[in-house]
């Protein structure tokens, strides 16, 4: 190629791109942080599951779960919630979660106002 076509078209003697060491650190970068957020979000301190609730009274539902804790040495407490057929809460429960265990199943009766139609974990902390 001759000297007015590289000039006019930027072709550069080096064989390597410009773009090629900028990319490389990105992508270490990027790749470095996504694998340590996929990592640590999918590793929770606390793992709620539901397993069942039953219609106990108008004024009472039955609610089973289980947990996985991370640390079991630390007190936690779980929020459930009991709500109506308008998906209305009509009862809520602090539930306190003893320490000792990894691996707890409650069954737990939630107070209500008026008739439930089911029960859910809100949150645990």
């Amino acid at each position: 190629m001759n000297e007015y076509l590289r000039i006019r078209y930027g072709v550069r003697e080096t064989s390597r791109p410009g773009w090629l060491i900028p990319a490389i650190v990105l992508g270490i970068v990027g790749g470095g942080w996504i694998l340590w957020t996929a990592n640590h979000h999918s590793t929770p301190q606390i793992r709620s599951t539901l397993i069942s609730f039953e219609e106990v009274s108008d004024s009472q539902i039955s609610i089973r779960y289980s947990l996985e804790l991370k640390d079991p040495s630390i007190a936690h407490t779980c929020l459930l919630t009991a709500k109506d057929y308008g998906v209305n809460v009509v009862g809520q429960l602090t539930d306190l979660i003893p320490t000792g265990q990894a691996k707890v199943t409650r069954e737990v009766l939630i107070p209500t106002r008026l008739r439930a139609v089911n029960a859910g974990i809100e949150k645990c902390f």
